[in-house]
């Protein structure tokens, strides 16, 4: 049986009824299958014991909202969406099984282990990180490495980044201007990226400079398969 991968998902209202849903983009399932796994959707925010016992692997995934009245995209929502996958994530770590952190998911991770975020640090450095693309420069060591080379180009969606790095956490690569944009955990299965890999593949990968990420989701997909063999004993 594929592992089982639970994913978090955004916000979203209905058209006509402006009823509260969740929304995730099918890149990320379509990813999770590439790589070997059986996607499930994260949709009931009290049940994160639940999925942590059901699923084999986490994803969180990067920040994403629609509606078609912005004013509906509250404050109070991101927040109730924030609070969820920090503990959604704390009850994989607890079941010892391993996470996958894709943009805001990456900084959630980074704030669970401790660790705290720049907001709009745009405003502050001078470069921009929204709706862009840049190289970055991988550890030695490092699974990015490993699986894609020293430096390559990836494709760039945030206005926040990691301010103080938590004590528990590697980097494993930088933009040019300093931004992690990847971690791993010094001891648990928990890896994390500031861009996002579900969109660097497939038809129209996003930029068409970078490097197909399947092999990212399949070496996650077989960690947690690993992971899996190992609690069962087997």
């Amino acid at each position: 049986m594929r592992p089982i991968i639970c994913i978090t998902g955004g916000y979203a209202f209905d058209r006509q009824f402006h009823s509260k849903s969740l929304t995730l983009n099918k890149t990320y399932t379509a990813a999770v299958t590439a790589g070997g796994g059986l996607p499930t959707l994260a949709l009931d925010f009290d049940a994160f014991d639940e999925y942590a016992a059901m699923a084999d692997g986490l994803v969180l995934s990067g920040s994403q909202g629609f509606s078609p009245d912005p004013s509906l995209l509250s404050d109070s929502l991101h927040t109730e969406r924030n609070q969820f996958e920090q503990a959604i994530a704390r009850a994989f770590l607890q079941a010892g099984k391993p996470i996958l952190g894709i943009c805001l998911g990456l900084q959630q991770l980074n704030v669970v282990f401790g660790g705290d975020l720049h907001p709009n640090f745009k405003l502050e450095d001078g470069v921009e990180h929204m709706m862009t693309k840049h190289t970055i420069e991988t550890a030695e060591g490092s699974l990015i490495r490993r699986l894609f080379g020293t430096g390559f180009y990836i494709n760039s969606r945030h206005n926040v980044k990691i301010g103080t790095l938590a004590p528990e956490l590697v980097v494993t690569a930088t933009s040019p201007d300093g931004v992690i944009e990847a971690f791993e955990h010094k001891t648990l299965p928990v890896i994390a990226c500031q861009w996002h890999p579900e969109r660097m593949r497939g038809d129209f990968p996003e930029p068409p400079e970078g490097p197909d990420m399947t092999p990212l989701f399949e070496s996650f997909v077989a960690l947690c398969a690993e992971e899996k063999r190992r609690r069962c004993g087997e």
